[in-house]
This record gives structure tokens, sequence and C-alpha cells, in this order.
């Protein structure tokens, strides 16, 4: 999220040491703190991955949920 807002090709230990850059982090991560978080049971792992893609989609964050295989 940080790295979106700055904009930066460094490491992370390099961008850490960067005023601005750790002050976009810690932007973002008390964003993420202040965050709501709820969980729903779904067993079936068809139906989950199905789930996460459009839960992706909708609230908008391909950003940061990819789907890439490794």
């Amino acid at each position: 999220m940080a790295s979106q807002t700055v904009g930066h090709q460094l490491t992370r230990d390099e961008a850490m040491k960067d005023p601005q850059i750790a002050l976009a982090f810690a932007q973002a991560q008390q964003r993420l703190i202040a965050a709501d978080v709820a969980f729903i049971r779904i067993d079936n792992p068809l139906e989950l991955y199905l789930f996460e893609a459009y839960c992706a989609m909708q609230l908008d964050t391909a950003d940061w949920n990819t789907f890439r295989t490794h």
C-alpha cells in the first residue's frame, strides 16, 4: 500500500530508511489497524476460490489480491 502511494524501486530495508516512505507505511498500517474484519466459513474449495475472486473484484482489492500461480 505504501509503495503505491510513494512509488519507489527500493528494497524493503532501503525503503524504510526513507522518511517519506516510512510515513506512508505508518499511515497504511494505521488504515489496516482501523479496518473491520469478517469471516465466512466456506468448506467447498471451488466455492471458496470463486468467492475470493468475487470479493477482490467487488471490494476493488485487485492490487493486493493476486491470483497468479507460484
